[in-house]
């Protein structure tokens, strides 16, 4: 994280630890707001890529699950990049910059998943840069996100991955009354204290809280190469284009599309306990799922994304934390997710 963005948000009163805002001082607690409060926070755990070149989006293309030719200068998207044998090693947000592409992904990825990248450049004129340091990265969330950002800033979304850019600053409108808002660092500081004037400013679980809840997942390095896109929702999301042609881990993902019967996906719950991404989830005493996300929400209770086998989570057998761990109170997702035991095949991947 630029040292200068984190200086100008500590002089903002921001209590950063382990690389992640925990909360700015003489804000309201996340429990004494309700769900109507339009909240402001520093998203240091966020890091971005850039590729940039001649060939970034044919290279891109044949590397991520969604259609990267429908990544305009107005619509971001989500996508994943897999293994060949169609496991995620990342969850991506994607847009246009005047460099050429971003790709969003948490910062303990951005290393390890530019590394990965660059083996497969070979020829291709493409440049893979982490854009990190060089990036101030700002959440906006509650039922009147969109409109402080307009009223603030200037920019005007209409809906989800919807993009608005100037002079240095770009918006993405995001499910769950969340708008992420992108500026260089030196516009950092203004931009952030423009917003702050209108929201009340918090740390960043409140964030992972709302994309939970809106059922978006994020893989983090206790989750990579665990499951296909198909599990983790991305299909019912927008995250996968079944009509894009070949890109790394596509054999599998189309054979589970239009061949195999998923017997795991992603399900929302709450608990009474913070379960860590690759915590392992029980029915009785059997192995039934694996937390990918968790967070405290407003309401102050703990919720979290976990894959779990679908035959468990239909099943009267309560899922509990670890084995001996609190029991999990199921949560729906904002978009329905299809009942595929009827179908034939085994799941593939």
């Amino acid at each position: 994280m630029n040292s200068s963005w984190r200086q100008a948000l500590t002089e903002r009163g921001a209590r950063i630890d382990a690389e992640r805002v925990t909360g700015f001082t003489g804000s309201q607690r996340e429990v004494e707001l309700d769900a109507t409060a339009t909240v402001v926070t520093a998203l240091f755990s966020h890091g971005l890529i850039m590729a940039s070149g001649e060939d970034a989006q044919a290279f891109l293309q044949g590397q991520l699950s969604n259609d990267i030719t429908r990544v305009s200068r107005s619509r971001a998207q989500l996508a994943a990049y897999c293994t060949p044998k169609g496991r995620v090693l990342a969850t991506l947000l994607l847009w246009n910059t005047e460099e050429g592409y971003a790709l969003e992904l948490p910062c303990e990825l951005c290393d390890p998943i530019r590394k990965r990248l660059q083996m497969y450049v070979l020829r291709s004129r493409v440049q893979l840069t982490d854009a990190s340091e060089r990036s101030a990265v700002i959440g906006v969330i509650g039922p009147d996100a969109a409109l402080a950002v307009r009223s603030e800033l200037g920019f005007a979304l209409s809906s989800d991955y919807d993009v608005a850019r100037s002079d240095g600053v770009t918006a993405i409108a995001l499910p769950g009354g969340r708008v992420e808002v992108i500026a260089d660092v030196v516009r950092g500081a203004e931009t952030w204290d423009r917003l702050a004037r209108r929201c009340v400013a918090l740390g960043e679980e409140v964030w992972d809280a709302h994309a939970i809840a809106s059922g978006i997942p994020a893989i983090t390095a206790a989750t990579q190469d665990q499951f296909t896109p198909h599990m983790l929702n991305l299909d019912l999301v927008g995250g996968i284009s079944f009509d894009k042609g070949c890109y790394t881990g596509q054999e599998i993902v189309a054979r589970t599309q239009y061949l195999g019967q998923v017997k795991r996906r992603l399900a929302r719950f709450a608990t009474t306990a913070r379960a860590a991404p690759g915590a392992p989830i029980y029915a009785g005493t059997a192995p039934a799922g694996v937390v990918v996300n968790s967070a405290r929400s407003l309401a102050g209770e703990f919720e979290l994304l976990a894959v779990t086998q679908t035959q468990a989570a239909g099943s009267r057998t309560a899922l509990q934390l670890g084995s001996e761990g609190p029991a999990l109170r199921p949560l729906v997702l904002p978009y329905p997710v299809p009942d595929l035991s009827s179908r034939h095949g085994g799941e593939s991947g």
